[in-house]
C-alpha cells in the first residue's frame, strides 16, 4: 500500500513536469495564431479603402497588433494575446462600420438613379401632355379653317345664285286725275208760280289709274 502511494505521487509530478512544456508551448501557439488572425483582419481593412471613422479605428488596430508582437517577442504570452485580441475587436469593429458605410452609400445611389429615373419619367409625362395640348389645339385651328371655309364657300354659292337669277319685275301703278265741269241744268219755269230755280254746277272728277311694269336689265 505504501508503495503504491509513492509510485502515484512520483507519476503525479512526472505527469506535472511533461505537461507544463506542453502548456507552455500551446499558450504560445494561442499567441501567435490571435497575432496572425489579427494582422489578417487589418490586411483586409486596409484593402477595403474605407473612409469616415474606419482609418481611425484601423489606426487603433495597428496599434493594438504591434503591442502584441512586441508581447511575443518579449516572451509575455497572455500579454500577447490579450492585444491580438484587442486588435482583432477593433479590426472587427471598423469593417462592421465599413461594411455599413458601404450599404448606405449603395442605398442612397440606389435613391438618386431611382430619383433620376422618376424625374425622367416625369419630365417624360410631361412632355406627352404638352403635346397633346399641342395636337388639341392644332386640331381646333383646323376645325375652325375648315368651318370658315365651308362658310366662305356657302357665301360664294350665294353670290353666284344671286348673279345669274334675274331680279323681279318692278310694277309701277300711276293715277291720274281728271277735272271736268259739267253742263248746267236747264232751268223750268211753271205756270203757277213764277218761281225761278237755277241748278248748282258740280264739277266731275275722272280718274285714270295706268299700271306700268318696268323690268330691269
Amino acid at each position: 500500500m505504501r508503495k503504491f502511494v509513492i509510485h502515484a505521487a512520483a507519476l503525479t509530478a512526472l505527469s506535472l513536469m511533461a505537461a507544463a512544456p506542453v502548456a507552455a508551448e500551446s499558450k504560445g501557439d494561442r499567441a501567435k495564431v490571435a497575432v496572425a488572425e489579427a494582422q489578417g483582419k487589418i490586411d483586409a481593412l486596409n484593402a477595403m479603402g474605407a473612409g469616415g471613422d474606419v482609418p481611425r479605428m484601423t489606426a487603433d488596430a495597428m496599434a493594438a497588433l504591434r503591442s502584441a508582437q512586441d508581447e511575443l517577442r518579449a516572451g509575455r504570452k497572455d500579454e500577447a494575446i490579450e492585444a491580438a485580441h484587442r486588435a482583432s475587436h477593433l479590426a472587427d469593429t471598423a469593417v462592421g462600420v465599413a461594411e455599413r458605410d458601404r450599404r448606405e452609400a449603395a442605398a442612397a445611389k440606389q435613391a438618386d438613379t431611382a430619383m433620376a429615373a422618376q424625374a425622367q419619367v416625369s419630365a417624360a409625362q410631361d412632355q406627352a401632355v404638352a403635346a397633346q395640348q399641342q395636337a388639341d389645339a392644332a386640331n381646333a385651328r383646323a376645325t375652325n379653317a375648315e368651318q370658315a371655309a365651308a362658310s366662305a364657300a356657302a357665301d360664294a354659292a350665294a353670290a353666284r345664285a344671286a348673279a345669274t337669277t334675274p331680279p323681279p319685275a318692278t310694277t309701277v301703278t300711276t293715277e291720274t286725275t281728271h277735272t271736268t265741269t259739267a253742263a248746267s241744268a236747264p232751268v223750268r219755269k211753271k205756270r203757277v208760280v213764277r218761281t225761278v230755280h237755277r241748278a248748282t254746277t258740280h264739277p266731275a272728277t275722272v280718274t285714270e289709274k295706268t299700271t306700268t311694269t318696268v323690268t330691269p336689265r
